[in-house]
């Protein structure tokens, strides 16, 4: 099997959306399902997939998205200078081992410096993405928790004042503040909506 990272293609447009809900269904660093594929108006952006090349067969089996700050901290959480925050990175399970991520991760670097950029986060919540950064030696620029709360009965009743109903609400604390956190508020504990600690890496080229 060979592979190949190259730009994607509109017409990768409906493989690129099956190999990426095979990857998101795997994977904790996603909060929720797309159906249209990304385009990132605005921005200067970064896209590319693995192809695999096999028995004159030709597939897609992994995938890197970045997208680029307009100005310093727009999109990443570092402010000296612009940077690129990578909102996909992927391959499929069965290609375990063929450094498919590492490779995606060089290209994605290069792309970047040829369009100016000279670094890149990458945040997960996923304990395997993370593991997979560290072996990269990507240094670590932050972490937080991501969770969801029952709505307290203040946050229900304010929200019922414009006939609107809430389910459960969307949260971000620091890692020291998470104790507290857990103490005062109703957590939602059972999957899919667990709280899980958000990992941010860094790359310099």
């Amino acid at each position: 099997m060979n592979i190949e990272i190259r730009d994607y293609r509109s017409e990768d447009r409906d493989e690129w959306m099956r190999v990426h809900a095979v990857i998101l269904s795997l994977s904790h660093a996603w909060n929720y399902t797309i159906q249209e594929r990304p385009e990132y108006e605005g921005h200067t952006s970064t896209r590319l997939v693995a192809v695999a090349h096999e028995n004159g067969e030709s597939r897609i089996v992994g995938l890197t998205d970045v997208q680029y700050d307009n100005t310093p901290g727009e999109l990443c959480f570092l402010k000296d200078s612009r940077g690129g925050y990578v909102l996909e990175l992927g391959r499929l399970p069965e290609c375990k081992g063929l450094g498919i991520g590492k490779m995606l991760v060089d290209a994605a670097a290069e792309d970047a410096a040829g369009k100016g950029f000279h670094r890149l986060e990458y945040w997960s919540q996923d304990r395997t993405a993370q593991r997979f950064y560290r072996r990269l030696k990507m240094k670590e620029i932050g972490r937080h928790y991501r969770f969801r709360i029952k709505p307290t009965p203040q946050i229900s009743s304010l929200l019922m004042e414009d006939r609107v109903g809430v389910e459960y609400v969307y949260c971000a604390c620091m890692p020291d503040e998470w104790p507290l956190v857990k103490q005062k508020y109703d957590i939602i504990q059972k999957l899919p909506l667990e709280p899980h600690l958000c990992v941010g890496f860094e790359i310099r080229f």
